[in-house]
């Protein structure tokens, strides 16, 4: 059962990142506590069957379009808005992609993050970046999902969050594909 703020769902579990599965550290604190992020993110294909891109030019790397869910959005509405402010797009969600849970223990952050397969509403416009996303040189690039892969493969990130971003999206993304080739 789905529940609209995103806390039970029935999502596919495809992946559990953690500081000691990064290879940062093996420390861990249990009964720490931890402030919870939700997001939505999205594979989001045009009508080529190119997906959506973001490369962070500043931190040397690739990721899925989306973010973080305000407290009176569901996750869908999260990612209506978070991708008309990134790509510049209205979108129709096709389905689940999966979750993937992230326990960043320097940030002591439990981040949800909620993928879904989306599709290009109409035409692409105008983006409306925060300045956080200008200041990481965000662009959106749309190439073929497994070149994506073969790109993010090689990515090193610099920076902590963005370590656990890569991973996080290349489990979706080969989620995606190893799904939609049967």
């Amino acid at each position: 059962m789905s529940h609209s703020n995103g806390i039970l769902s029935h999502m596919k579990l495809l992946a559990e990142i953690s500081d000691a599965s990064l290879g940062i550290s093996d420390y861990k604190i249990l009964g720490k506590k931890f402030e919870l992020r939700k997001s939505a993110r999205a594979i989001l294909l045009n009508a080529s069957k190119d997906v959506a891109i973001q490369y962070l030019t500043n931190h040397f790397f690739h990721k899925l379009p989306g973010g973080g869910v305000e407290d009176d959005e569901t996750l869908q509405e999260a990612l209506m808005r978070e991708i008309q402010e990134e790509v510049g797009c209205a979108i129709t969600i096709v389905s689940e992609v999966g979750l993937v849970v992230e326990c960043r223990e320097k940030h002591s952050l439990l981040h949800l993050s909620y993928c879904y397969l989306a599709h290009v509403t109409g035409s692409i416009g105008n983006t409306s970046l925060e300045q956080a996303e200008i200041d990481e040189g965000v662009t959106t690039v749309w190439m073929k999902p497994e070149v994506a892969i073969a790109k993010m493969e090689t990515d090193i990130p610099n920076t902590y969050q963005g370590k656990f971003i890569l991973q996080r999206e290349l489990a979706f993304l080969r989620e995606y594909v190893a799904t939609s080739a049967v």
